[in-house]
């Protein structure tokens, strides 16, 4: 922490330029060289206060660099633009890293306001974060970017000052532009959705003539293999592994494809295959083919998420058979400690609660998860609590265009649901389960028609949305001990 011989009168001189000081967020970054952020009226600006040594960091907000008198120090505010982000990135290593830790957790920021709030939830809990995570849909839904989504992660690390690793996640990837554009701004974790390439219709077994030695080979070695799980034995059939390599062997040729565009630009990721976003739940075999195959072909990934049975809707909690759910779960942790050297993935991990000890346990702690519109819906809890006529257009608006918020999301809410007696004026109206599952698939249309406004209460309530944020985390997580 800087001499409060320095700090008192730092942050005196920048409340009369109307900028208040994150305290927290005051790092040293190298001998007489400190970074810090600022909240202005219409944004934050990362500052820099030094003795004297240029950094080159692009468009002062002062003409001229401030003078904390009697200090020997200055200062100047600049913008977290990608130019800016490089020197600190280049020079004092604040960027994200890849996960070292056997338990990850994803929490995305559809609003680019709530990291410095996610990372006081993770305090004293042993779980990697994973603080940039979005998808191309997430990213056109907000118009947004991999860069911007990025900065405004950073920009959060540095105000909460935590200097622990993080990492950031291109999430359910589908193509190569989305790719490269992660790439190029440096992510260090790739998830791959491959539920577009598999072979849908006649997967029937004598649909296979086509399939390759690779795909042979590992239906040979596999076939009748007996695999033990806590709830008993399972005796891998030949059938169902030629069944996995008709609908799996294109999207796996995918996935090395991507791999090898990775591996010729960074030197390091975490790469995460996703096969959860499909109709059909993921089997053994499935498991068995997709892991063995990639294994085989050289490719060390990182994490796989299957799917699981039961409905993992967003916003509500895990619908469906229980028991069934941690039967299955059992048996695919077996196969990934059978292959060894990748994590079991949950996707739509957002209040999920019922799942989350029986999914902590039969990992062994070994897991990634995600979340993303669980903080949205607590950003709205703030706007429900201070702007109530805010809320109700905004409720009126995702309601008039469900269905088109539908086209993005498998969810099973439609118009009729809806009374148009309901109370918006309960405190209780975000706990009906409907109304959240409307409230989290519209991010995108209410942004588009009222971001302003819904930016305006979150900025004027700051304190309140980051602890309502952290609480909803903490209470994620709290069941991941």
């Amino acid at each position: 922490m800087m001499d409060k011989g320095v700090l008192n009168p730092l942050s005196s001189l920048l409340s009369r330029h109307s900028f208040v000081l994150y305290s927290n967020s005051v790092r040293k970054l190298a001998e007489d060289i400190y970074v810090f952020v600022v909240k202005g009226n219409a944004d934050k600006k990362v500052g820099i206060l030094s003795k004297g040594k240029a950094l080159g960091f692009r468009v002062p907000f002062f003409s001229e660099d401030i003078k904390v008198e009697a200090t020997g120090f200055s200062f100047n505010l600049y913008p977290l633009s990608f130019e800016n982000y490089l020197i600190l990135r280049d020079e004092f290593g604040i960027a994200p890293v890849l996960c070292k830790n056997k338990a990850s957790f994803g929490t995305g920021d559809r609003l680019g306001l709530a990291t410095s709030a996610h990372l006081s939830a993770f305090k004293g809990y042993d779980l990697f974060p994973v603080l940039s995570q979005q998808s191309p849909r997430e990213l056109e839904k907000t118009h947004r970017d991999f860069r911007d989504v990025l900065l405004k992660a950073v920009l959060g690390v540095l105000e909460a000052g935590y200097t622990g690793g993080f990492g950031a996640d291109a999430d359910h990837i589908k193509d190569e532009r989305y790719l490269l554009e992660a790439a190029d701004a440096g992510y260090t974790m790739y998830t791959l959705d491959v539920s577009e390439m598999l072979v849908k219709g006649d997967v029937s077994p004598d649909k296979a003539d086509h399939l390759s030695q690779h795909s042979r080979d590992i239906i040979k070695d596999f076939s009748g293999k007996r695999i033990s799980f806590k709830g008993g034995e399972y005796t891998v059939k030949e059938e169902e592994l030629y069944r996995s390599a008709v609908i799996y062997e294109k999207a796996m040729n995918f996935v090395e494809r991507v791999h090898g565009l990775l591996k010729e630009r960074l030197r390091g990721f975490d790469l995460e295959v996703s096969i959860d976003e499909g109709d059909r739940d993921t089997t053994v075999e499935d498991h068995i083919f997709v892991a063995e195959y990639l294994h085989r072909r050289g490719i060390d990934f990182w994490s796989l998420a299957p799917k699981f049975p039961g409905e993992f809707e967003k916003a509500v909690d895990y619908r469906g058979d229980i028991d069934k759910f941690a039967l299955e779960l059992d048996k695919h942790c077996a196969v990934a400690r059978m292959l060894g050297g990748y994590r079991l993935s949950l996707h739509s991990g957002s209040d999920k609660f019922s799942v989350y000890r029986i999914f902590n346990d039969a990992t062994q702690h070994n897991f990634h998860i995600k979340t993303s519109g669980t903080s949205w819906l607590q950003a709205l809890n703030v706007i429900h609590e201070k702007d109530r006529q805010l809320f109700k257009e905004l409720y009126r608006i995702a309601l008039d265009n469900l269905e088109e918020s539908k086209k993005a999301y498998k969810i099973s809410i439609c118009r009729q649901d809806f009374d148009e007696g309901l109370d918006l004026d309960n405190p209780q109206v975000l706990q009906n389960p409907k109304v959240k599952q409307l409230l989290h698939i519209s991010y995108g249309v209410l942004l588009d028609e009222k971001k302003q406004e819904i930016y305006d209460v979150l900025n004027r309530h700051e304190a309140q949305h980051y602890r309502y944020v952290a609480d909803n985390i903490k209470k994620h997580l709290e069941l991941l001990k």
